[in-house]
C-alpha cells in the first residue's frame, strides 16, 4: 500500500494524556482526525483498553469539535481485538479515514495487535509516540497538557495521587519514583492512568470535575472514578 504523507485518521482515544498527545502531533504532522472512538471495555482488566472513566472522554471531542463514537467492547482478550477490527471497519467507512492514530510508546502488545488489523483493514497506523524517550516525553505532555491520575497500580504510588493534577513539578516527582521504583515515567505498563481536563485542542473550554469517588484497595492499588463533570469556559 502507498503511503500519503497526510492522511485522514480515526483516533483511537482513551481520554488520558498519550492518546491526546499523540492527536496534537499528528496534527503538527498535517494529518487530518476525522473522528475519534473510544472503546468502553466490559472488564476492568481489559489487557487492550482502559476501563476508568472512558465515557467522560466523550466531553473532549466535544470540546475539540470532532465527531466521538464510544464502542463497548467485552474486555476479553484477544476476542476484544477482533471486536476493536469491527469497529474500524465500521468507522472506517462512516469517517473516510485512511488510517488510524494511536498513543503508543512502548507497547508492543497493542502496537501490533493495532497494526495486524490496520493492514487487514488498509489502513495505516499512525504512532506518534512510539520510540519516544519516556522521561522526555512525560515532561512534553506535562508542559502541553494539565491531566489528572486516575489510576495507579505500581509501587511508589499511592492513594495521594489519586485525582492529583500533573504540572511539570509533579511530573518530575512522578520520574524521581519511577526510577526508585522501575515503572515506566509514562505509565505504559499500567502503573497509572490519566485524565485529560485542559489543552489547547479544547477550543477554550475545560474539564470541570464536579463529583468524583476514590476506590483504593489495601493490595496498593486503586482508582479516582468521576461520577460528573462538564465542560467550561477557560479562564
Amino acid at each position: 500500500m502507498v503511503v500519503k504523507c497526510v492522511v485522514d485518521l480515526i483516533a483511537l482515544y482513551t481520554g488520558g494524556k498519550d492518546s491526546h498527545f499523540a492527536i496534537i502531533e499528528a496534527l503538527r504532522s498535517g494529518h487530518i482526525v476525522k473522528c475519534l472512538i473510544t472503546a468502553e471495555p466490559a472488564r476492568a482488566d481489559s489487557y487492550m483498553f482502559h476501563a476508568v472513566n472512558a465515557r467522560w472522554a466523550l466531553l473532549h471531542g466535544e470540546a475539540m469539535g470532532i465527531p466521538h463514537y464510544l464502542a463497548g467492547v467485552s474486555g476479553v482478550k484477544e476476542r476484544e481485538v477482533e471486536e476493536l477490527g469491527e469497529v474500524l471497519a465500521r468507522y472506517k467507512r462512516e469517517c473516510g479515514a485512511e488510517g488510524v492514530l494511536t498513543g503508543a510508546v512502548a507497547s508492543r502488545y497493542q502496537k501490533e495487535r493495532v497494526d495486524r488489523l490496520a493492514e487487514r483493514l488498509g489502513l495505516v497506523h499512525v504512532a506518534p509516540l512510539w520510540g519516544r524517550d519516556q522521561v522526555e516525553l512525560l515532561l512534553a505532555e506535562a508542559s502541553a497538557l494539565e491531566f489528572i491520575i486516575v489510576a495507579v497500580m505500581a509501587m511508589g504510588l499511592d492513594e495521594r495521587w489519586l485525582g492529583a493534577r500533573i504540572s511539570r513539578l509533579e511530573a518530575q516527582k512522578l520520574l524521581e519514583l519511577s526510577r526508585k521504583y522501575g515503572f515506566s515515567p509514562v505509565g505504559e505498563g499500567g502503573e497509572f492512568e490519566t485524565y485529560v481536563i485542559a489543552s489547547p485542542l479544547f477550543r477554550g473550554k475545560r474539564v470541570e470535575i464536579l463529583e468524583a469517588e476514590i476506590h483504593w484497595s489495601p493490595a496498593g492499588w486503586g482508582y479516582y472514578e468521576i461520577k460528573s463533570a462538564r465542560l467550561t469556559k477557560s479562564i
